[in-house]
């Protein structure tokens, strides 16, 4: 009977925590995952504070499970989170805005760095150098 109980309890606490892990649906609207500034140059989501390389990972994540469009940084970020959201975005090729009253205003995301171009192409061809203690061959 011990062991029917602790079983019972176990299974609970197994699918609440479940529950809880699942539920990103609170925190993501009309495909925009909505994330809060926090100090420190930290984000919070679905509960969780978490660094900008953890808010990559968990959007990059959401926008798989959730068919994510955008990302909205809500009222108080700052300009470098802001530019953090945006980068996030355009590196999971997703929109970026940040919430303004109640409307959503697009966040400039950060301009391609420039390629340098390539190395010319040498089509000269090689010649050998001299290998130490040898003689050069006679002609």
């Amino acid at each position: 009977m011990k062991n029917l109980i602790r079983g019972a309890v176990l299974a609970l606490g197994l699918a609440t925590m479940t529950g809880a892990f699942a539920r990103s649906d609170v925190d993501v609207r009309d495909g925009n995952a909505m994330v809060t500034p926090a100090k420190g140059g930290k984000y919070s989501i679905d509960g969780s504070t978490m660094g900008k390389a953890e808010l990559f990972g968990y959007i990059s994540d959401l926008r798989d499970r959730e068919h994510l469009t955008g990302v909205v940084l809500k009222r108080g970020g700052n300009a470098d989170q802001r530019k953090v959201i945006g980068s996030i975005a355009k590196t999971l090729e997703l929109k970026a805005f940040e919430q303004d009253g109640g409307d959503l205003k697009p966040i400039d995301l950060p301009a391609a760095a420039p390629t340098p171009p390539p190395p010319p192409i040498d089509n000269k061809p090689a010649t050998a150098a001299p290998v130490a203690g040898s003689t050069p061959p006679a002609n």
